[in-house]
């Protein structure tokens, strides 16, 4: 079994893909921002004029660093994946074939594939992902690969749940 199909670019598509295969660790930094926030409204209510500034210029900072390490992720990410990509799904594993790199990556070293609007994320590690668009395949086409993946106990739900995950939001 291999289904084949290509992708075209599009950055916002995979700002949206990694944003969201990463969302744990930039969560992280919004977490602290919004604690910072608050800290710096209990320091107003408190009348501490230098804790609200060093508050909100902490929560501040924070939020900058979320935003700038997921516009720094798809920046760095843009150069493999700002071309057309030939995805091939099979027996071996999932193939990347683009215009400056061809990957392998076999199915052992795939811990699992979290469907995503317009994206399948073959998750490899906690900082490793490959973003694939599914969102131009046919409807047979992707039922196909979704069953696929189901069938090796990669997608962690049921294919037509994850059917409902990949379509568009909005």
């Amino acid at each position: 079994m291999s289904i084949t199909f290509t992708t075209e670019p599009n950055r916002r598509l995979l700002g949206f893909a990694l944003r969201r295969a990463f969302r744990r660790a930039l969560m992280s930094y919004w977490i602290c921002a919004g604690v910072m926030a608050l800290l710096a409204l209990l320091a107003w209510y408190a009348g501490d004029t230098a804790g609200v500034v060093a508050g909100s210029a902490g929560a501040v900072a924070l939020a900058l660093v979320a935003w700038w390490a997921g516009h720094r992720t798809v920046s760095m990410n843009w150069k493999l994946y700002g071309r057309p990509i030939v995805w091939s799904v099979g027996d071996e594993g999932v193939r990347y074939d683009g215009e400056l790199v061809d990957c392998l990556v076999r199915w052992p070293a795939v811990e699992r594939v979290e469907p995503v609007p317009y994206h399948l994320i073959f998750r490899i590690g906690r900082y490793q992902v490959l973003p694939a668009r599914v969102d131009g395949l046919d409807a047979d086409q992707r039922d196909e690969l979704l069953a696929f993946l189901h069938a090796r106990g990669l997608l962690g739900r049921s294919p037509e749940e994850a059917t409902r995950r990949i379509a568009p939001v909005g």
